[in-house]
């Protein structure tokens, strides 16, 4: 199996259609209001019908209420929660999200073990390793730790999906360094914020492909 590719920071229905064409494993969400890239759920249930059922549905909240995903989740058919955590003490019980996969977000800057795992109940099924910027959370173009990641994947024992910089040109290299379950892709394939450029997502998906 080849490594999962994410576009995330999907901002329109056009952007939608023609990545979906480009048959990505996932797209992202940015159900944050402080994101450059926020969408409103309302707007996302508005497009399901252009989604393939193969193409999974990824949610992106930065330490949301529960009620929160749970109205989000169910409304956009999401099938992922991925939650980014800003405070070391936040937490957060599922037990009405079964169904879905939850991937977790640590803070990169600090080590990660798996404590962290400790943060969602049930465990989340995978990690994601971003760089850190709590003014804007994910897709702020900056390069992540490869190292830090490595380390996270051999202490944690989850499946990780590097995010944080990555673009076209870079993404094998960080392929090689992390080996990681999945890449996560925003900034990196964009004309401006939550405007993808399509020649730069095809390119990121047949760098991570061929």
């Amino acid at each position: 199996m080849g490594t999962f590719v994410k576009i995330c920071g999907i901002c329109s229905r056009s952007d939608l259609e023609q990545i979906c064409a480009l048959e990505p494993d996932a797209i992202g969400f940015v159900f944050w209001p402080r994101a450059k890239r926020y969408v409103r759920p309302e707007q996302v249930v508005g497009w399901l019908n252009s989604i393939p059922e193969q193409i999974k549905k990824v949610g992106v909240f930065v330490e949301p209420p529960p009620a929160e995903v749970e109205g989000v989740a169910v409304a956009c058919h999401l099938d992922v929660v991925q939650i980014h955590l800003i405070s070391n003490d936040w937490k957060i019980e599922r037990p009405l999200f079964q169904g879905l996969e939850t991937w977790l977000s640590p803070r990169m800057s600090e080590g990660v073990n798996r404590n962290i795992l400790n943060a969602v109940n049930p465990e989340p099924s995978a990690l994601v390793a971003d760089s850190f910027d709590p003014n804007s959370i994910g897709g702020t173009g900056k390069l992540s730790s490869w190292e830090r990641a490595l380390a996270m994947k051999v202490a944690v024992g989850k499946p990780v999906m590097l995010a944080g910089g990555l673009n076209p040109e870079n993404v094998r290299d960080a392929i090689d360094a992390v080996h990681p379950w999945g890449v996560d892709v925003s900034s990196g394939v964009e004309k401006e914020p939550g405007v993808k450029d399509l020649r730069k997502v095809k390119q990121f998906m047949e760098s991570v492909r061929r």
